[in-house]
């Protein structure tokens, strides 16, 4: 998530009660060091002479405006510079939202990634339990074609020793009647 604000609350009732009684000049050169603020998300320099310029005021009405706007408490001066504690509690509520978001998304895409594994899992399981049911009916018919199979030679051999045993049975025969014939 980009770390620029991409807009800032206004609110015009705050606005127009916090700034009632400013001259146009005031208002302007307040918003002015405001929207410096919220880009920076640090104090404003107190460098009167680059600031006068960027709010299109002499150098003189540009202190005057901000000793009125210090005196009002619109404006604190610290080390760094001229400051805005509501700025400051809006830059610190946009990092709350943004790292609660970028946390959200966070758990999201653990989530995902998490179901798309599963997913995967699952697919992977039902394809081992795909191949399994598959070569056990394949070694079932393997083991049907083989005791098939067995049967067959057994039948086989036993018509194999049946009709031995009729040959055996018919040459004895055969040998009887020749020899009765021949007495």
């Amino acid at each position: 998530m980009s770390a620029k604000l991409p807009w800032i609350r206004f609110y015009l009732y705050d606005w127009n009660n916090g700034t009632d009684g400013m001259t146009p000049e005031q208002r302007g050169i307040y918003v002015t060091l405001l929207i410096r603020m919220y880009d920076k998300k640090s104090p404003v320099k107190e460098d009167f002479k680059t600031l006068a310029r960027v709010c299109n005021c002499t150098q003189k009405k540009f202190t005057t405006v901000v000793d009125y706007l210090i005196k009002n408490d619109k404006l604190i001066q610290t080390d760094e510079g001229l400051w805005n504690l509501r700025v400051e509690e809006e830059l610190k509520d946009f990092t709350d939202r943004q790292e609660h978001i970028s946390q959200v998304r966070s758990e999201a895409g653990k989530k995902g990634a998490q179901a798309k594994m599963l997913k995967k899992q699952f697919a992977n399981d039902f394809v081992e339990a795909n191949d399994k049911q598959n070569n056990n009916l394949l070694q079932a018919k393997f083991k049907q074609n083989d005791f098939l199979l067995q049967a067959n030679d057994k039948q086989n051999q036993a018509i194999k020793n049946q009709n031995q045993i009729y040959k055996k049975t018919n040459t004895i025969v055969l040998s009887k009647k020749k020899m009765l014939q021949k007495i």
